[in-house]
């Protein structure tokens, strides 16, 4: 799109005018648009992931926090021997062993709010490496943290979270990896001798950190999902705004191709016979050229027109100019129109017999060619009709312009045919439904053809 010139006048610049949408379309205020509504999705997107973060980061902060209850509550009397082992040395032993549990206990809570994020922005890279050493650092916590009955918990909740970032194998080794850590420190302290009733209780208590465990994950996987739904459907929209650009580009190239095709042709074809009257008639010869230099211009017209997004074709207008492209190339042309074709009709219905034209002009050896508008109903029939179509052509292939016209046509229910008839004939139709809101249908056309007549409109 040409920018405005800031040296010419304002009557002399090129007008915005409403797209079909209604909408100014000018490039700077919707590339502006398009922006903020980019940005502003970024920053909900943001804040959605910050607060799925923070709502996972309950569960480091509960593991920390169970560890240091279980540090620093003192068991009944008669369970002195399920004191942690950290509070139970004494001088520089017991300092040093407080202090590495503390600074294991962070280390899992941090290494944990890591596989979270790692999980959440679905990336890979040190996870392997943070679960390991994850690893290591739970088992120092239950090292120096037994035989208090609160590890099981720490080891159930630690697995817990690693289980949304790693796969069901490995998270089944992590559950029976903290189960086995968990209750291997009391069984040893409360004395397990393989009785009836202590197999039971600690079967039983496996079962219930189990559910924990199952509980725990079933919290954070709902998160998990959460989050990835939201983020799809943020994907999902960004995709369709690309869609819906992608189709806007595919109906402009369609459009272009249209305008486009129809006045190169005529170009080519009135150019080439000034060529050949410019020795002989030099008179007829610079008429064409004009008729030429008024083609390129129409073309111009029309690209800007159709670059600033609205443009109107007339069916009149494009009937006189298929009649002076055909007297150029040597072709009779007729006309019948038997129903005067509805206003929301009469723009398709040029498309079509533009489209005709130009593939007359180039496919084709025609000599004449008929164009046809009747009715069938609450339809409005187009036919253009030429005698330059090889025997045998059968069924025409779709290119760019009649493949575009089908699009067009099926966008009003409409149907295009385009195949040769017998003899050399070829015949490209249309079948277009009149819309609810045009009233009682087709009319029929006013004047010397509203009988349905052919006219011979060859200059």
């Amino acid at each position: 799109m040409q920018r405005p010139d800031p040296e010419r006048p304002d009557r002399e610049r090129p007008q915005q005018v409403p797209s079909r949408g209604g909408a100014m379309t000018g490039d700077r205020t919707g590339a502006a648009a398009a922006v903020a509504r980019r940005v502003s999705s970024s920053k909900r997107l943001n804040l959605a992931r910050r607060i799925v973060q923070w709502s996972m980061g309950t569960f480091p902060g509960f593991f920390v926090t169970f560890t240091l209850v279980g540090m620093y509550n003192e068991p009944p009397s008669h369970a002195a021997e399920l004191m942690p082992l950290a509070m139970r040395l004494d001088g520089t032993a017991g300092s040093l062993a407080v202090g590495t549990l503390l600074a294991a206990t962070a280390a899992v809570g941090y290494l944990i709010w890591r596989v979270i994020c790692h999980r959440i922005d679905r990336t890979e890279k040190h996870l392997h490496r943070d679960i390991a050493v994850s690893v290591a650092a739970v088992t120092a916590v239950v090292v120096l943290m037994q035989p208090a009955p609160i590890i099981t918990a720490l080891t159930v909740l630690w697995a817990s979270c690693l289980t949304i970032a790693v796969s069901r194998r490995t998270s089944a080794l992590l559950l029976a990896y903290a189960l086995v850590l968990g209750f291997a420190p009391i069984a040893v302290a409360v004395g397990y001798n393989g009785s009836l009733i202590g197999t039971l209780a600690m079967l039983g208590a496996v079962l219930i950190m189990i559910v924990v465990w199952a509980f725990f994950c079933a919290s954070a996987f709902s998160l998990v999902v959460l989050w990835e739904i939201l983020n799809e459907a943020y994907e999902a929209r960004d995709a369709q705004a690309r869609l819906a650009v992608t189709e806007e580009r595919l109906r402009f190239s369609r459009d272009l191709h249209d305008l486009i095709g129809h006045s190169l042709s005529g170009i080519a074809v009135k150019s080439e016979l000034a060529a050949r009257l410019a020795e002989r008639d030099p008179g007829h010869a610079a008429d064409e050229m004009r008729a030429v230099q008024r083609l390129a211009r129409d073309a111009l017209r029309e690209v800007r027109t159709a670059v600033s997004g609205y443009r109107d074709v007339d069916l009149d207008a494009e009937i006189e100019s298929v009649r002076a492209v055909f007297t150029a190339a040597g072709v009779r042309c007729t006309l019948a129109e038997a129903a005067a074709v509805p206003d929301p009709l009469r723009p398709l219905a040029a498309w079509v017999v533009r489209e005709a034209a130009t593939n007359v002009l180039r496919h084709s050896t025609a000599k004449r060619c008929d164009i046809t508008l009747h009715s069938e109903g609450r339809t409005v029939i187009v036919e253009v009709f030429n005698d330059g179509s090889p025997e045998g052509a059968g069924q025409a292939p779709f290119g760019n312009g009649l493949t575009g016209l089908t699009e067009r046509t099926a966008a009003v229910g409409g149907t295009i045919s385009a195949s040769a008839t017998a003899g050399d004939g070829f015949l490209l139709r249309a079948v277009l439904p009149v819309p609810a809101d045009a009233g009682g249908g087709p009319r029929r056309a006013e004047g010397p053809v509203g009988s349905g007549a052919m006219r011979d409109v060859t200059a």
